[in-house]
């Protein structure tokens, strides 16, 4: 995703309905969705083994250029291309088949994606029972370049009965005018209690940070998601797009999928990376991959990168094809609770083992690269 410059004219307002939520909670329960027909979860005596994905699914956009990388222009999807690309995202899920998934840039109601509901549409075509969404972008017109009706979040979808839910308001920009900042996205941290064998439950938290701030609001946002871990009861993980690169991240600019000529606006300028927050995660916590296993060099953390704007069939300005390029996504857990070895990786194509030459599999075989702007990462969480 790309900054987005929020040039907003109203025409008309929608008689005693705001046009875009102010999300004034701090704290509030949120439904929970069934599938409509249950399937049996898997048995999990203890010590509990819980499969968790982490995807930033990118609207169910794929690798369609949109205005909103700075790369293409166009601003929405027909339902036709949303379909394909959903039923793409549905074969990947099944194919890595999660206990648990963490899913950002999920929408349910918005134009650029034709109305399509994803958490339904992922409820409904994946081994999945319950799920949450938790809304971090509700306007009903943004009127910047075409918009339209926007609705975007996250969710948490789980194989086992969801008995708490709730999402966590994180703080918002403040270097925007007031108009920009009504209608723009409002970050929520979502958080569920699942019972994972009769009575014990673990908390799961789904986290999506800022991205283009120049206040460091996406700095206090991560200091938050730890506190929250640090003061959680249960036993718990955390995963999601963090937007923030790992501490030993040997590139921290000069990325070959950012554009050297303006598109997104002239003004625009690329935030500085701050990994140095992310210490404390791996120090307090336990990373699905540990600082030592990502090694030192940009050769060795490229088998570990989850973003990339530009896809294999795409190349920037000086002719090079895009591929992954940086590592902004992660799952950590609390301490008590560890990773079976071997299970934990970054799903970046097919043909892949999971966890790597030493990994207990299975070898991919969806195409992730083309499936979104971030890769899925996964691994089996072991619970006493």
């Amino acid at each position: 995703m790309r900054p987005i410059a929020l040039l907003l004219l109203f025409l008309t307002t929608v008689a005693c309905e705001p046009l875009a939520d102010p999300q004034d909670f701090i704290r509030e329960d949120v439904p929970v969705f069934k599938r409509t027909t249950l399937v049996p979860a898997p048995d999990n005596p203890a010590p509990s083994k819980i499969k968790v994905v982490a995807w930033n699914i990118k609207y169910g956009a794929g690798r369609i250029p949109f205005w909103f990388d700075c790369w293409g222009d166009r601003v929405q999807m027909s339902s036709a291309e949303v379909t394909a690309n959903m039923d793409k995202i549905y074969a990947a899920i099944n194919e890595l088949d999660p206990d648990v998934l963490i899913a950002e840039e999920i929408e349910v109601n918005s134009r650029r994606s034709a109305y399509y509901d994803m958490v339904r549409g992922v409820l409904e075509h994946t081994k999945f029972n319950y799920a949450i969404y938790t809304a971090s972008w509700d306007a009903k017109y943004v009127a910047s370049e075409g918009v339209g009706r926007i609705g975007l979040g996250n969710a948490i979808f789980s194989k086992y009965p969801i008995k708490k839910a709730e999402r966590i308001r994180q703080q918002d920009r403040r270097d925007q005018d007031a108009l920009t900042k009504m209608f723009y996205i409002k970050r929520a941290i979502g958080r569920v209690e699942i019972e994972v064998r009769p009575n014990t439950r673990v908390a799961v938290y789904g986290v999506h940070t800022e991205a283009y701030d120049n206040d460091k609001t996406k700095q206090k946002q991560i200091q938050q998601i730890f506190d929250l871990m640090q003061a959680e009861k249960l036993p718990a993980v955390v995963g999601g797009d963090f937007n923030e690169l790992p501490p030993t991240a040997a590139r921290l600019l000069g990325f070959m999928d950012e554009r050297e000529t303006a598109v997104c606006g002239a003004d625009y300028k690329q935030p500085p990376y701050t990994p140095e927050i992310m210490q404390q995660f791996f120090d307090k916590l336990v990373p699905f991959i540990a600082l030592e296993r990502y090694g030192a060099t940009e050769l060795d953390q490229k088998r570990y990168f989850t973003h990339t704007v530009l896809g294999p069939d795409e190349v920037n300005e000086k002719g090079e094809k895009g591929f992954w390029n940086r590592t902004l996504d992660f799952i950590f857990a609390t301490k008590g609770t560890t990773w079976v070895p071997g299970s934990t990786d970054v799903c970046q194509q097919a043909g892949q083992r999971i966890g790597g030459d030493k990994g207990i599999g299975p070898v991919l075989k969806s195409d992730l690269v083309r499936l979104s702007d971030h890769a899925p990462i996964i691994g089996t969480w072991e619970v006493p």
